[in-house]
């Protein structure tokens, strides 16, 4: 177990932190000036030992942050499930309290009335949106009766006023019913929707990092790494069904206060909220191996347009401050998963360094600082000059007799050959084999026809007040074939014609 550790700390630190490992290990071995390929070749097979503490250091990982996730879409989900039968009347909004009557009730005993409702940002202290998309309900009775306050008060208010705050007041309470529900889902919106944003790359880096670890330890993809991927999968359809759901609830509310739409259309999404919830997400292991193959190459591609979407939510100023740092070394790690070497890689490349560096000892050139032949370069030219090899080390001497001997034949970047040959070309054709070849569909997954791409399309139109636009963006990204069937009625009685 000593040697897997000590295995596994080395390459780690080679890959992780850039180090050159070449250099920290010459490859004529321990004292060794000058190096032998032949200790790089031994070096290069990662032993089992290692692999299996590769997986059991994920495992344990893993499981650790899967439970906090988890936790949190539970709790996301109970959130969101409470906010839905509030708006139906069959919650409370607090302890002790009886429950409200429905939305769509009230909104409809409104319409009789001279009360205008409308929807605005929740401002903070100091009459700045708390988020773009976090909403409340405002209405004209309200307004009145804050303006009228210290003529009442004071006796000052005339018999016309006061009819008015009579008439409005058997409102009040619907009102405040009204108020408590919207605001409500609008907080699962803000939230939901921040988490749907972010789940989708957290499940990327995940895979991303288990690719390059597996490149690098010269193992593939097991059962057990897709498992992982799938219940990641699972995880963020979860999240994507309460913030469509949310998402769908809040654009209904937009297209009734806002442009007259039938307040059923309400009963109609939570309805089927009540039936959906708890979301049992489906994901197959084939689902989880497309995704993979669906990761990777054009990660800057995907995220100029991931960057583009938040830019366009959030603002140049917020997004700079809020969002940028994380979501650029999120796309740095899975950028770099395509570029990580392989244990053998790493060796055929220290073999082939080693090689240049001795052809051009042969011919009298300084190989430069940091030499893979180091000082014995001087011997290896006199050996070029008098044939003589006595004073080369065993694996530096047939280096020098594979590249011509003293007739100082071979070409630096000459192709390695014999079994030095073949491991680097079974390197390369693994680099173009199930992992890498498969790495080079990313903007399949995202912005802008992805579900990232779809929460922020609809967060932009709930900002902007396109209640079709937030329903039309629901339904694109909903996983769960009950609930899409529910958006689109309701789109329907909300937008007809």
């Amino acid at each position: 177990m000593k040697r897997a550790a000590s295995s596994f700390v080395f390459l780690i630190a080679c890959s992780s932190f850039g180090l050159g490992c070449g250099m920290l290990m010459p490859p004529g071995g321990a004292g060794s000036p000058e190096g032998s390929p032949a200790s790089a070749r031994s070096a290069s097979v990662v032993p089992k030992e290692s692999q299996d503490l590769l997986r059991k250091s994920e495992k344990e990982a893993y499981a650790r942050a899967d439970e906090a996730t988890d936790e949190e879409i539970d709790r996301l989900e109970k959130d969101a499930l409470k906010a839905v039968k509030l708006a139906l009347g069959q919650q409370a909004s607090s302890p002790g309290m009886p429950p409200p009557e429905s939305s769509s009730t009230v909104l409809e005993s409104l319409k009789g009335s001279k009360i205008k409702v409308r929807l605005e940002s929740v401002l903070d202290a100091d009459g700045n949106a708390v988020n773009d998309n976090f909403i409340q309900l405002k209405d004209s009775f309200t307004d009145r009766v804050i303006q009228l306050q210290r003529k009442i008060t004071e006796g000052k208010a005339s018999k016309s006023e006061m009819k008015e705050i009579q008439d409005g007041a058997k409102y009040a309470m619907k009102l405040n019913d009204l108020r408590s529900q919207v605001l409500a889902v609008s907080l699962q919106v803000m939230m939901a929707n921040d988490r749907v944003q972010t789940a989708a790359l957290q499940t990327m880096l995940r895979a991303s990092s288990m690719v390059r670890s597996r490149k690098q330890m010269e193992m593939d993809l097991n059962a057990d790494d897709y498992a992982v991927i799938r219940r990641g999968l699972e995880r963020q359809k979860r999240v994507e069904a309460i913030a469509a759901t949310t998402l769908a609830m809040m654009g209904a509310y937009q297209a009734v206060i806002n442009d007259s739409g039938d307040p059923k259309a309400l009963d109609v999404i939570a309805s089927a909220t009540l039936k959906a919830f708890p979301v049992k997400a489906e994901v197959t292991d084939d689902d989880a191996k497309k995704y993979v193959g669906a990761l990777g190459t054009n990660v800057q591609k995907v995220k100029a347009k991931y960057e583009a979407g938040m830019r366009k939510v959030h603002g140049d100023k917020k997004y700079e401050r809020n969002y940028k740092a994380g979501i650029d070394g999120m796309f740095a790690q899975a950028e770099n998963a395509q570029n990580a070497k392989s244990a053998s890689q790493i060796a055929s490349e220290t073999q082939t360094r080693f090689r240049e560096d001795v052809i051009k000892c042969k011919r009298g050139e300084d190989p430069g600082p940091g030499s893979m032949v180091g000082a014995g370069c001087k011997g290896i030219y006199r050996a070029a000059q008098t044939g003589d090899t006595s004073e080369l080390l065993p694996g530096t001497k047939k280096v020098f007799e594979e590249t011509g001997g003293a007739a100082g034949g071979g070409a630096a970047g000459q192709v390695v050959g014999g079994k030095e040959g073949a491991a680097l070309a079974g390197v390369q054709a693994a680099a173009n084999g199930d992992v890498d070849g498969a790495l080079d569909a990313a903007g399949k997954l995202f912005p802008g026809d992805s579900t990232i791409g779809a929460s922020l399309q609809g967060i932009a139109a709930l900002k902007k007040g396109d209640a079709k636009g937030v329903i039309n963006a629901a339904l694109s990204f909903v996983p769960v074939p009950g609930l899409k069937d529910a958006f689109g009625l309701a789109s329907k009685l909300l937008f007809k014609g």
